[in-house]
């Protein structure tokens, strides 16, 4: 009997792994089983515990989509691996495994938030760069501002996306892209829930501290609903739908892995829509475990909160623009003023 041809390298393949299938044809629940080598299957494990981004392609990204294959490009092998469906069908990614790993990371990125602070001071592109940020405890008795708790809490969300599995698996400008395009959803979503766990009516940092400089009051005075919008409106809609933790932590994944965001490659935006997909996947499945018949109602109303964090990012952008224009002497810190442009 004629071997059938492994869907990643096209050479024989006598095993199934992985649960290979035909990802831009086929949902999640209609996966489609193909056959794919032991070489690919190795592989592809090898890949996803890197702890260093992929080379990008010098060839437009196309090493695998002829005939014949380019074997040295890693990064094009695992972009096929990845459209054929491996992703979505790792073993170990399950409801629960997933909770319980994204509850520590989550833990983790407060409590560094809270008792730790960088090792040096940094600039926004090297809080964006590959290299993980080095951070030290605070200091006894020292006191953060508004300021000093905005650029902490920046690094922080930055740090924590670089240790998601997705972060090693892109390559270093496509890390960077991603890494300026999402963070800052990330920062809204997890301050408001933060806060909204505590009972807490609007967002603030730690201590207490206003999220809104005091510099800010005079134009705030005139412009109420933007202050409000601001601190007040996702937490509104939070408990408007009682999210849960478990509701968070994957929406804000989905949130994160954006496929559009800016100055992403090919490869790059595949993978980010392949985890996006996987995300939402185990979202739904969480919602029909706890809400059963109205899954599909909840699930969203879960996704329309995308909607309340673009629109607290845009008015927290007025906010600053308006700042400036008001107070043109206001002394922006060099990292503040470089993620100011990326807003």
């Amino acid at each position: 009997m004629e071997k059938e041809k492994c869907k990643i390298c096209d050479r024989d393949s006598n095993a199934f792994h992985y649960g290979v299938c035909d990802f831009f044809k086929f949902s999640a629940k209609h996966v489609l089983q193909a056959n794919c080598c032991n070489a690919c299957k190795m592989f592809f494990r090898r890949v996803i515990t890197f702890k260093t981004p992929l080379k990008a392609c010098s060839l437009k990204e196309e090493c695998f989509d002829g005939a014949t294959k380019n074997f040295g490009c890693r990064l094009c092998r695992f972009q096929k691996c990845v459209t054929a469906g491996m992703i979505h069908n790792q073993e170990t990614i399950t409801l629960s495994t997933t909770l319980v790993l994204l509850s520590q990371m989550e833990f983790d990125k407060r409590d560094t938030l809270e008792n730790r602070q960088s090792f040096k001071e940094i600039t926004f592109e090297e809080a964006t760069d590959v290299a993980p940020v080095k951070f030290i405890l605070k200091s006894s008795g020292q006191v953060f501002d508004c300021s000093d708790w905005e650029r902490m809490h920046q690094i922080t969300i930055i740090d924590y996306l670089k240790r998601h599995n997705i972060s090693r698996m892109l390559t270093a400008a496509d890390l960077k892209a991603f890494l300026k395009g999402s963070y800052v959803y990330s920062a809204i979503l997890s301050l408001a829930m933060h806060d909204y766990s505590l009972k807490s009516g609007f967002i603030k940092f730690p201590e207490g501290v206003d999220v809104l400089p005091k510099e800010m009051s005079v134009i705030l005075a005139a412009k109420s609903e933007l202050e409000i919008g601001i601190k007040c409106r996702l937490i509104g809609r939070l408990a408007e739908l009682q999210v849960t933790n478990e509701e968070f932590l994957f929406l804000s994944m989905i949130f994160v892995c954006n496929p559009a965001v800016a100055g992403i490659s090919k490869s790059g935006a595949i993978l980010l829509s392949s985890y996006q997909q996987l995300y939402s996947n185990l979202l739904f499945k969480y919602c029909q475990t706890t809400h059963q018949n109205l899954a599909p109602t909840r699930f969203t109303d879960l996704l329309s909160l995308s909607h309340v964090v673009a629109k607290t990012k845009q008015d927290i952008a007025s906010a600053v623009l308006l700042l400036k224009f008001y107070k043109p002497d206001f002394g922006f810190r060099k990292f503040s003023k470089a993620q100011l442009n990326v807003c």
